[in-house]
């Protein structure tokens, strides 16, 4: 099993997966400024600057060394006893200066693996990696370690991805590793919205209206997808979830919706309605922006449009629903343009 190396001064181990990095750093064990290889790689990170453990950190290495009682030096030891902390402290900061100098920066990172890690790409760094038709869904194959293959998208702990010989399925997160974490801290700011890209869509002003229920379960969710990103978003999924007065939860749809959402932008989501002549014909969930260009080519489709997400629910009578984000794919910025 692929480990993350740790080292905390003169003492190394290894930890099995991020949870345990975060069990460490959220008891103390494990300070920002200790030194962290992720698997496969052949550099250190400060372990402030891997993004998953933001905000785990308790405590800093020198916090806790100063829970600890010592007998206070001799007057006569002081000035020797600083003077070689002093030394300590130099050669501790030429490490991680020498750490960090050997860490290539973005414009480096195509130079990286055999054919070249591109930003889109991860690195398998767990034997075998179990590719899932969806998230705790049934194996539909492997991807062997050192391999690098595509995102298509994130989906809570889970990536979206495709292999080179078009294997497509879920991967965990921690049989991976983000090709931006082979960049310096600059890349790993710039970059953590395609690797992350839930962690910068938002549904905004959401409100939802059950249609007559004596004809139909049919319930209109209306909202704003909101990125703060400067990423185009594309390939969103949302779940709608359905509850009694109990909060109990009866129900739960995903809805993909057609479109993307722009750099620092919102935008309103609404219904597609076939037309007249084959209503059988699937609504099309999309955002606005994507409505607005088709309609310059056929006006009439003003007439079919109405905003909001018209979704049937199994469920009668419920008494609350929400409506969340559950897969998004941020698009390379070069693709996006094309």
């Amino acid at each position: 099993m692929s480990r993350w190396l740790v080292s905390q001064g003169d003492r190394q181990f290894a930890a099995k997966d991020l949870d345990e990095l975060k069990s460490l750093a959220k008891s103390g064990k494990l300070a920002a400024t200790d030194m962290i290889q992720p698997p496969g790689a052949a550099d250190w990170l400060y372990a402030s600057e891997i993004p998953d453990l933001k905000g785990s950190f308790t405590s800093s290495r020198s916090s806790m060394l100063d829970d600890v009682d010592a007998p206070a030096a001799p007057s006569a030891l002081r000035t020797p006893l600083m003077i070689l902390f002093g030394l300590i402290t130099l050669g501790a900061a030429y490490v991680g200066y020498d750490f960090y100098k050997q860490i290539p920066t973005h414009d480096q990172l195509d130079l990286l693996g055999d054919g070249g890690l591109a930003m889109t790409q991860l690195l398998v760094t767990f034997p075998d990696a179990p590719v899932l038709s969806k998230p705790d869904g049934s194996p539909v194959g492997t991807v062997p370690k050192d391999s690098t293959i595509d995102m298509l998208g994130k989906r809570g702990v889970w990536y979206h991805i495709k292999s080179a010989d078009g294997l497509d399925g879920y991967v965990k997160n921690d049989h991976v590793i983000p090709g931006y974490l082979f960049g310096g801290k600059e890349a790993r700011e710039d970059f953590d919205p395609l690797y992350n890209p839930d962690r910068y869509v938002f549904v905004e002003n959401s409100s939802w209206l059950q249609l007559d229920q004596r004809k139909s379960n049919l319930t209109v969710f209306q909202f704003l997808l909101q990125n703060k990103s400067k990423f185009v978003m594309t390939d969103v999924i949302l779940k709608a979830t359905i509850k009694d007065k109990n909060d109990k939860v009866l129900d739960t749809v995903e809805i993909p919706i057609e479109g993307v959402v722009p750099r620092h932008e919102a935008v309103m989501v609404g219904t597609l309605a076939p037309p007249d002549n084959d209503k059988k014909a699937p609504k099309r969930l999309m955002t606005s922006q994507l409505f607005q260009e088709l309609a310059k080519e056929d006006e009439e489709l003003n007439l079919r449009w109405s905003e909001g997400v018209e979704i049937e629910m199994k469920v009668k009578g419920f008494a609350e629903a929400e409506i969340d984000i559950l897969e998004v794919r941020a698009v390379p910025n070069d693709e996006a343009t094309k």
